[in-house]
């Protein structure tokens, strides 16, 4: 009876939240991909059933090709550099003095709200009076219309995304050094292994569960990235910085087409569900080999 009583308890404490999540979680998904198999403008009562043809659609449409095409690239190049520079600042501020000063000050991007992050690089960025052609018109070398050149926008955006990155991947590889055996650095080193053959035989091995958690996690959220590019350009100019999310919201958002947003958001989805299921299958496989 007792036992039966906390049960009862248990559910009833659990229920709020589970009607919220059923609400606000599982409702839209479900109706979203109900959506992505019709033809609606979310004004109209009518929808318009059309089974995959959304689907069939985008593969077919240059628009979304050039998204996906610049998506690979802002995510490739924001989680290598990002992950790359984050470990490298890890294994340095092992070595200094006021190493949480420092720690503090590389995370702080992270932290900070990314519409805020994109007006703020959108001013930095400015042709007229932004700093970075302000220091170059001291060296007599005319800058670049940033934002509004299709060379340069999207070189612009990767450079936000990996400034906004580094904090996170930084703290992760510095807890995953952290717990790094002493004893098998100095057995190392009685050998004649320290320094750069150290990180080389000895770190990189032991990180490399750590290296898959910050590169899968890199590569999902860059992936989702939609604010700092909607503020700084909009997608533009002409498609060059229109990544999946941007697309989805034009679809959606601008030419109410929801059939095709709704279609596009599952897409992203499936991607990152694949990402999950690629980073279990890569732990167990370690996990096996340990």
């Amino acid at each position: 009876m007792m036992r039966s009583a906390n049960t009862h308890k248990a559910y009833a404490l659990i229920a709020p939240a589970f009607l919220l999540f059923l609400v606000f979680n599982a409702y839209p998904l479900i109706w979203s991909f109900y959506i992505s198999f019709t033809s609606w403008d979310g004004l109209n009562s009518v929808k318009q059933f059309i089974g995959f043809g959304n689907y069939r659609m985008l593969f077919g449409n240059s628009e979304f090709l050039i998204s996906i095409k610049v998506t690979l690239l802002y995510v490739f190049f924001v989680t290598i550099i990002s992950t790359m520079l984050g470990f490298i600042i890890a294994l340095n501020l092992q070595k200094i003095r006021f190493s949480r000063f420092y720690r503090t000050l590389y995370f702080s991007p992270v932290v900070t709200a990314t519409v805020a992050a994109g007006v703020v690089w959108q001013l930095i960025f400015d042709p007229f009076s932004g700093v970075i052609n302000k220091s170059l018109s001291a060296f007599n070398l005319t800058g670049p219309n940033w934002l509004s050149d299709t060379r340069f926008a999207l070189p612009a955006v990767i450079l936000v995304g990996i400034w906004k990155r580094i904090g996170f991947a930084m703290v992760v590889f510095a807890a995953g050094l952290a717990a790094l055996p002493t004893s098998t650095y100095e057995a190392a080193a009685l050998d004649g292994a320290d320094g750069v053959k150290a990180i080389r035989f000895i770190t990189l091995p032991l990180m490399k569960p750590i290296f898959l958690v910050v590169i899968i996690t890199g590569i999902i959220d860059s992936i989702q990235v939609f604010d700092h590019i909607f503020v700084m350009t909009n997608g533009g100019p002409m498609g060059s910085t229109q990544v999946l999310s941007m697309l989805l919201y034009n679809q959606g958002f601008r030419l109410f087409h929801l059939g095709t947003a709704s279609a596009i958001g599952w897409l992203i989805l499936l991607g990152i569900l694949l990402l999950g299921s690629f980073q279990r299958l890569l732990s167990k496989k370690a996990d096996r080999n340990d």
